[in-house]
């Protein structure tokens, strides 16, 4: 499938939504669901593991990019891009968590620097 884009409504809905769940599948494994934060950013929307590159959803990640995520009651597919650790995003992404997740008491986990370094942009397919 190609390269598609959010729609605005899908766009407004990873902005205000306070988690997404990925779905996360592996050829000889059960699928996962994992409830996490995301941000946006510009017209890009993100996602970290608080854990960094050693949490099981971000492996499993890792190994195979095209996957999906649960949106408004059905599995839309995506495509995890790792975003690199020095990328100047990333200060804006940080904020971002900062402002959205401010009234929760763990959001600094989410700039320290084992998160920034497992952050990964959703790219629609």
């Amino acid at each position: 499938m190609s390269d598609a884009t959010w729609t605005p409504a899908q766009f407004d809905e990873l902005t205000t939504a306070e988690e997404l769940v990925l779905v996360i599948a592996r050829a000889g494994h059960d699928t996962l669901r994992f409830p996490v934060w995301m941000v946006t950013v510009g017209a890009a929307a993100y996602v970290r593991s608080y854990l960094g590159v050693s949490s099981m959803w971000f492996r499993r990640v890792q190994a195979e990019a095209d996957q999906a995520i649960s949106f408004d009651g059905a599995d839309l597919e995506v495509r995890f891009e790792n975003v690199d650790r020095l990328d100047p995003v990333n200060r804006a992404i940080d904020a971002e968590f900062d402002r959205k997740y401010a009234s929760f008491d763990y959001v600094d986990s989410m700039s320290e620097p084992a998160a920034v370094e497992a952050t990964l942009r959703l790219v629609r397919r």
